[in-house]
């Protein structure tokens, strides 16, 4: 309180004397501490090799608008298409490798988003966003793109079988809550395929459906707020050619193999929103 008298009294003399009062120095971005941007060597398959190391960021031979939707599309990769991009250049399908470290300063706060979901880390979106700023001179703004094809989780018809979790609850050896809870999934093979789920809230669990459905995004509607135990099992098919657990990527339903409704919850599909960046400027990354 004291501190908030002393400005507006600095103020209201600085305005008495005819002088413009000084406006506070905005905070600066954050930004990596040294990048390399350089078209890949001739070759490249365009897979993703890796992306969010313990010191920085880095993708090997991928295209460029990958790392634009990594910036931009924080909700993960079922959103990542370029389809979701306006007035991009052709060359943005080009293979570039991108090898950013942050600095010394950053670097805890960094490893603190490591583990977490795409959409839990704006440190990462902010310092691509001033990457391709600085590097290709990137100016952009989003309007309202067409809807993507998706579901949404519900509450099912059942009776729920969600166990509110506790937090001193004994996890299986060497896995860890993060950050209070983010979604921990635990794959076991045995008599049945399943998947185990530690404190997680609803838009954990749907976020990390979205993960695993193709590029169907899943949005949570439930309207449950509290953090559970649950595990989800595999729906044994006897007409299966393919292992438990195992799904194929042309498979147009990957989310079908697992009982979400024995969890009393369901997927309907649904056409959800989904925005459009339209890219006013940009150029090809200076050299470094």
């Amino acid at each position: 309180m004291i501190g908030r008298i002393v400005t507006t009294a600095l103020l209201t003399y600085a305005t008495a004397l005819g002088q413009a009062p000084v406006a506070p120095t905005p905070a600066k971005p954050l930004a990596f501490d040294v990048v390399s941007i350089r078209p890949s060597r001739p070759g490249g398959n365009g897979m993703v090799n890796t992306m969010n190391e313990s010191n920085g960021y880095r993708l090997v031979s991928q295209p460029f608008w990958l790392t634009i939707m990594a910036a931009y599309f924080p909700q993960g990769g079922a959103y990542w298409s370029k389809d979701r991009l306006s007035n991009a250049p052709s060359w943005l399908d080009d293979l570039y490798d991108f090898n950013a470290k942050v600095s010394e300063a950053d670097l805890s706060e960094w490893q603190k988003e490591l583990p977490l979901a795409p959409d839990k880390k704006p440190m990462l979106q902010q310092m691509l966003q001033t990457m391709l700023a600085d590097r290709c001179h990137l100016v952009a703004h989003f309007a309202h793109g067409t809807p993507i094809n998706g579901f949404v989780l519900e509450i099912g018809k059942h009776t729920q079988r969600l166990t509110e979790s506790k937090r001193d609850a004994t996890l299986p050896p060497g896995m860890k809550l993060h950050d209070g809870g983010v979604v921990v999934p635990y794959f076991h093979t045995g008599e049945r395929v399943h998947l185990n789920y530690y404190s997680v809230t609803m838009s954990d669990l749907a976020q990390h459906l979205t993960i695993n459905s193709g590029g169907h995004p899943v949005l949570d509607r439930t309207g449950l707020t509290g953090r559970y135990d649950l595990v989800l099992n595999w729906i044994e098919d006897p007409n299966a050619k393919l292992p438990e657990g195992i799904i194929t990527p042309n498979d147009p339903d990957p989310l079908s193999h697992w009982d979400i409704d024995g969890l009393g919850l369901r997927l309907a599909p649904a056409k959800l929103p989904a925005d459009t960046l339209v890219i006013d400027h940009i150029e090809k990354p200076s050299e470094n």
